[in-house]
This record gives C-alpha cells, structure tokens and sequence, in this order.
C-alpha cells in the first residue's frame, strides 16, 4: 500500500495513484473540529483525518510581533474568514494609500529576513511522520507571547504580490495605481519581491532534504475573471513568480501554487512559469471546467481541490458529497493529476460529516 508521501508525488509526476491523495486548507471555527475528535491542536486534528500532506512555516519574531500587524503593518486579524472585513475601505490600515512618490514607497519600513526564526521549519519538518508529503509554506506564524515558535507556527499570514499591494494601498487604490501609476507599483513590486525572494531562499536553505514541495501563492482573480488585464499581469505578477519558482525548482522540489477564481487567459502562463500543482481549482467557474482543465493541462500541472465548498459541502448531503469525489476523480484524477480537497478554506457552515464523506470516498474509489 502506497504512503500519503508516495501518493500525493505519483500524482504530482502524473502517475496514477493506488488511491487519490486528499488535503485540506484552512479550518475556520476550529474549536468545533478539536472538540468532535478531542485533541488540542490542528497538527493532531489532521493526523487523525489521516490527510497525506503536512506542513511547517518560518516565525516571524521582529518588531510588529505582538502588535496585531503583520510583516507589512497590516492587519492580520478579522480580516479573513466567514466575519471578515477583507480589503474593505471601513477596514483601514492601508499604510501606503496616500503615497505619489516611489520615494515614499523606497522609505516605507519593509520587512528584514532577519526578523524570522528559520529553524523552527527544519525542526517542524523533522517531527513530521515521513510516510507524509512535506511542504514548506510561504507564509509565517508570528511569535505569541507564552508560546514556542513551533506552536506560533500552526497558522499565519501569507506573501502573496498583488494582495499585498491590496494590504498597502488598498484594493481600490491598486487597483487604479496599476493603471495610472504604474511607477509607485512597479516599486512597491520590486521591494515585496526582494523580501519573498530571499524570505524564500532562507527556508529552502535550512530545510533542504527535508520537504518535497513549497506553497507559494496569490489571488489576482474573482469568480467572473481576472482583477486586472492578462497585460498588466504579466508586466507587473509574472515576473516575480517566474523568478520564485525557479528558486523553488533549483532546489529540487514542486511549486504548489495557490491562487482561486477564474484565470484561463493567464494559466498558460502559470505553467510556463513552472507551477506544479495549482490550488485551487473551483470547477464550477467558467474557465475551470474540468474535462478542458484535463485536456488542456494535464499534462503539465496536477489539479488540487474542486469539491465546491460554496454548494456540495455546506449544502449537499454526504451522498452528493461522494458523488462529487468521484466524479472530479475520474476526470482530473485520470492518469495522477490530482489532489482531492475542498475547493476554499472550510467554513463553519460546512457539516463536518461532508468533509469526513469527501475523505473518505477518495479513499475507497477506485479508478
């Protein structure tokens, strides 16, 4: 019988696995799942989900630790999630709203690589039962006072490109500086790449060996399309992600690629960058039907995701989850390709029998 580890990279390398490989994202409204199943962490609720995927993050320890901000001064709570604010303009904390100048935006106190304990990943990884997939996530746990750095990992805040440039100047204030001031994007760009570049090489450096995978990722896209033109894309998003996967592919190991919505016009791009496996893919948009996904880039990358947590896990009984599963496995799965997982983060509106039905089902199904 095949491990997780052995699944989830037959379907990476387009192998087809004994049995399809399943992960979850985020948990939102967490206690509910560690009450049900009695442990205390979400490492222990996830190893008894027996999921085939798990992963560790660096710790941000500098001087915003402790301050409700994030790296780049920003909010990081109740901004996310069923009852968050978003990037809405009641949210504030746009540090770069009001900047006309790329002085301002060379000035700004950007985030040191320093300012992260490293190791804390290579320990993390190493407590990881190796019949698992590791992955090392760019993203970062922020030091809590009367924690370890190991607990402050559990969970925190991405790197994304284009929503950071929503955090600094606000969404719609990005929005229009794309287009009418290409220049202050061009350098708020270039310092958020300098950071995640050598944010990057810094976790690779110290868990070499270690980790198969790395999660990298941004949301550029809504349900109906892309947020800006697929030109302005590739001026100011693909080449940064060109050059962070292949700093991901020199060390030897996949690009796990995050990014939801909708985005046919730039996923030819996506894979000409290198990503490996996208995350994730929400098949009930137009663009993502999954018989031209397949068709077209199968071949290429491995699909993650496509049990729609909009309709079939908060609505659907445990049925038309199975049915669901099986039908997303015989298509993207078809041949490896394919990682089984709810299309979003697991809202508390989802029943948690629907996600045991989805888990379970990818492991009886058989091709």
């Amino acid at each position: 019988m095949e491990s997780g580890r052995e699944r989830v990279l037959r379907a990476i390398e387009h192998i087809q696995p004994e049995v399809t490989p399943v992960n979850l994202g985020g948990i939102y409204g967490l206690g509910r799942w560690l009450k049900r199943f009695g442990v205390s962490t979400q490492l222990e609720l996830r190893d008894k989900l027996g999921l085939d995927i798990e992963y560790a993050r660096p710790v941000y320890f500098g001087p915003r630790a402790g301050t409700d901000l994030g790296i780049f001064g920003t909010p990081v709570e109740g901004v996310f999630g069923a009852d968050g604010t978003g990037y809405a303009a009641a949210r504030g904390g746009y540090p770069l709203a009001h900047a006309t100048t790329t002085k301002e935006i060379e000035s700004f106190p950007w985030p040191d690589p320093d300012d992260f304990d490293y190791d804390v990943l290579r320990s993390l990884l190493k407590k990881i039962p190796d019949h698992k997939a590791k992955r090392i996530d760019l993203k970062y746990g922020i030091a809590q006072e009367g924690m370890s750095h190991e607990e402050s990992a559990e969970s925190g805040p991405w790197i994304p490109l284009i929503c950071t440039l929503f955090d600094l100047f606000g969404f719609e204030k990005a929005l229009v500086n794309i287009s009418l001031q290409p220049r202050l994007i061009e350098a708020a760009v270039s310092k958020i790449e300098e950071f995640t570049l050598e944010f990057a090489r810094r976790s690779l450096e110290v868990t070499r060996g270690l980790a198969e995978i790395m999660f990298y990722g941004d949301d550029f896209a809504t349900q109906q399309g892309l947020m800006i033109s697929p030109e302005q894309w590739r001026r100011f998003l693909k080449p940064t992600f060109r050059k962070v996967f292949e700093l991901i592919h020199g060390c030897g190991i996949k690009v796990w690629f995050h990014s939801c919505g909708t985005f046919r016009a730039v996923l030819p791009d996506l894979v000409d960058c290198g990503m490996d496996v996208w995350e994730t893919v929400q098949a009930h948009l137009t663009g993502n039907e999954p018989e031209a996904l397949k068709r077209e880039f199968g071949r290429h990358i491995t699909f993650y995701g496509a049990i729609s947590t909009q309709m079939t896990l908060p609505r659907g009984t445990t049925d038309a989850v199975r049915a669901e599963v099986r039908k997303r496995i015989d298509i993207l799965g078809r041949g490896g390709g394919y990682i089984c997982g709810s299309d979003h983060g697991i809202m508390p509106d989802v029943p948690i029998e629907n996600i045991l039905a989805m888990i379970d089902e990818a492991r009886r199904y058989r091709l």
